[in-house]
């Protein structure tokens, strides 16, 4: 096999030569698995002394910097910091700055501000990754992914609390920084209208409750109760001509403060689509709650392309099936035929709330009345105007949910509701806010990495020892 020589820098020579031991080694009587860990091993050293040589660049060698406005000069002692990169740990020796004019004024690292490293400690490849695996996984088991791959060999708490970190970072960024990322996203060219939908889901929170003496006699200085709340979910999705689904964004918040960060972000959705799609048409979703309706509604409230406000058509048939079943009626025939209306006729509901009142009037009173039945009736008449489907469904404009009831599974069940989880808002808003992120279109995660990664590194300006 021909050898090629090639300049490397000192600090990487020896892991270079480790690399080359390592496959000058390997023959047909070795184990390939562990030639791979070997190999797998010595790559990561050599990554991780190129991160410190390129780091050390970052440091600047001059009397006096700038940032944001005032000046710093440098200290005489070199401090070491200590970093986490992908493969492993990187110790620096870099200079600090104070700022001047301020008796022990804050101290900088303009090599951590150049870099833009997160929170303090991680390299920016690192930091996303650990936001990958902090909005999919419980630390445990993205401990366990991170290990299989040889990547982020810290603690599972150092590693979750970059996760919080981050997505408490993303959660503080400003609308317009927001904006740029969301439009970003490359609308369909089939795309021709967008619905509008939010849900609510239930979700374990810890929350403080008062001591008790069996608390004091163990020990327990801050217990908590474990409750289920109802966060909130909602998404934005465009549909082509047939009315097939073709990507979504999606939303998601602890219970505080939700509804009008739900009210806000399908806004703001809207508002981007509509400025790059002007003729889009708008349906407004609800499973029939009016809290909800009221969301979705203030959401398309004013823009002219409001095509339909509907009630999920699969909450309906529900309802239905409840009653005729309540009242000894066979379901299927009956709710088949009345579906078949419903999306042939607007008028159909009218129709099929008479027949459901004079099932009403086989009953003496209404407390002899069965409650799927007394139930179907009250959904009909708090929400009949938007149970008139057929016009909707001719168009291929959506008339189900289906899709803020997979947002709820997706982003608050599956990562939230694990066996044994309890959250406090200030960790599950962020995990919330990532995972809404990693779930929407890809480009929406991916140019939110970049904006939020991009928010660490600032600029500081190297300045000369005044003459």
């Amino acid at each position: 096999m021909a050898r090629v020589s090639i300049e490397v820098p000192e600090e990487l020579a020896s892991m270079m030569e480790a690399l080359v031991v390592v496959f000058d080694a390997f023959d047909d009587t070795s184990d390939f698995a562990a030639a791979e860990r070997a190999l797998m091993e010595k790559t990561a050293q050599l990554e991780t002394t190129a991160l410190l040589g390129m780091l050390v660049r970052l440091d600047p060698d001059c009397p006096q910097v700038e940032f944001q406005g005032k000046r710093y000069r440098r200290l005489r002692q070199y401090a070491s910091g200590l970093y986490s990169g992908l493969r492993g740990e990187l110790r620096v020796q870099r200079a600090l700055y104070r700022e001047m004019g301020v008796k022990n004024g804050p101290t900088i690292s303009p090599m951590e501000l150049r870099a833009g490293i997160v929170e303090g400690r991680f390299t920016p490849a690192a930091a996303k990754a650990v936001a990958v695996l902090a909005q999919a996984l419980p630390s445990r088991e993205a401990d366990l992914v991170a290990r299989s791959m040889q990547v982020l060999p810290y603690s599972r708490s150092a590693q979750f609390r970059a996760g919080v970190a981050l997505g408490s970072a993303w959660e503080s960024l400003p609308d317009e920084t927001k904006a740029a990322v969301d439009d970003e996203i490359e609308i369909p060219e089939a795309a021709v209208s967008v619905s509008v939908a939010v849900d609510r889901v239930s979700m374990p929170m810890a929350e403080a409750r008062p001591l008790t003496p069996d608390d004091v006699e163990k020990g327990v200085k801050s217990p908590i109760t474990v409750q289920l709340r109802m966060a909130f979910a909602g998404v934005t999705t465009l549909y082509d001509a047939e009315g097939t689904a073709l990507m979504s964004i999606r939303h998601a918040h602890v219970p505080t403060g939700g509804r009008a960060a739900m009210e806000h972000a399908l806004s703001k959705d809207l508002d981007r689509l509509l400025a790059q799609r002007p003729g889009l048409k708008i349906v407004a979703l609800s499973d029939g709650a009016g809290e909800m309706q009221s969301i979705v509604d203030r959401a398309v409230e004013g823009r002219g392309n409001v095509a339909a406000r509907i009630t999920d058509f699969w909450h309906l048939t529900e309802h239905l099936a409840d009653a005729l079943r309540d009242t000894g009626r066979y379901v299927a025939d009956q709710l088949g035929d009345w579906k078949g209306q419903l999306l042939a006729n607007d008028s159909a509901i009218d129709d099929i709330e008479m027949e459901l009142l004079n099932f009403r009037a086989e009953y003496g009173g209404d407390e002899t009345v069965p409650a799927g039945l007394h139930e179907a009736i009250t959904f009909i008449e708090n929400r009949r105007e938007r149970l008139r489907y057929a016009t909707t469904h001719a168009a291929n404009l959506p008339i189900g949910s289906g899709t803020v009831e997979a947002t709820c599974k997706t982003i608050v069940s599956t990562r939230m509701k694990r066996p044994g989880a309890r959250w406090k808002e200030d960790g599950a808003q962020p995990i919330l806010a990532l995972r809404a992120l990693a779930t929407s279109v890809t480009q929406r995660w991916d140019a939110a990495m970049t904006e939020l990664l991009a928010a660490y590194r600032r600029q500081v300006t190297l300045l000369p020892e005044p003459t």
